[in-house]
């Protein structure tokens, strides 16, 4: 089902909607939020049967996007694994790059709740810093979100806001969430305070998962936990040196 309001789409997909610009190169939601999703009662846009094959059509179609990318999935393609036709695409997501925008959506919408939920003590900030540093790695070498990045990367070029999209919902959310907690134990005066906030978590965040990052995203093993574990206590022991108050050491 598609709506018309003011030369914008608004999209029904799974339980959520989001809205691209009719028109625009460049489609995509600029959504990154898990809470930015508007659920809204599917049954009334879809009978039971419906809501069925379209659960099977945007399924089907997210693991072709992630697996072929954009360019090399066709609606062909779609078609002849879950049925259906061209028109119902159309009719529903506007072609082929609504369809992709809308799978894209739901990814980032995955990929950002549990990054958004995560919740920092303040009682030991060394201890803090490792469960969320052990966490965030967790996230990050979960295949779905490998292949969610390559394909942020492949098709960067094509589609900018897709990239920024993705980062926003991975990277930029779990960067906001620890600034947040630094600025809380920078106000308490035990972190310095003559230091940035987001830098720090931006620079703790990529100390913590850079390798085991890079080594999946270009096909290399896995890290091992022994392996993570020692990056994460050094990232922590690197934070504490530059960014704790001397009289909280």
């Amino acid at each position: 089902m598609l709506r018309h309001i003011q030369g914008s789409v608004y999209c029904v997909y799974g339980t959520v909607r989001y809205h691209t610009n009719i028109g625009m190169k460049d489609p995509f939601p600029l959504m990154v939020s898990a809470q930015s999703y508007h659920p809204i009662p599917l049954e009334k846009a879809l009978r039971p049967r419906g809501i069925e094959r379209l659960r099977k059509l945007t399924n089907s179609a997210t693991e072709l996007f992630l697996e072929h990318g954009y360019e090399a999935t066709s609606l062909d393609m779609l078609i002849q694994k879950v049925g259906g036709s061209r028109r119902n695409i159309y009719e529903r997501f506007g072609g082929k790059k609504g369809l992709f925008a809308a799978v894209i959506a739901e990814e980032c919408r995955k990929l950002a709740e549990p990054l958004e939920n995560l919740t920092l003590e303040d009682a030991c900030i060394r201890q803090t810093l490792e469960q969320f540093g052990s966490e965030i790695l967790h996230i990050i070498k979960q295949p779905r979100v490998i292949e969610l990045h390559r394909l942020m990367i492949a098709e960067g070029k094509r589609f900018p806001q897709l990239s920024r999209t993705i980062w926003s919902a991975g990277h930029h959310n779990a960067k906001s969430v620890l600034a947040g907690w630094i600025r809380k134990q920078q106000a308490q005066g035990r972190l310095r305070t003559d230091m940035d906030a987001s830098g720090l978590a931006y620079a703790f965040i990529h100390m913590v998962t850079g390798e085991a990052q890079l080594q999946l995203l270009t096909g290399g093993p896995r890290t091992t936990a022994d392996q993570d574990s020692n990056t994460i206590a050094l990232s922590v022991s690197l934070f504490l040196t530059a960014a704790q108050d001397t009289d909280h050491a």
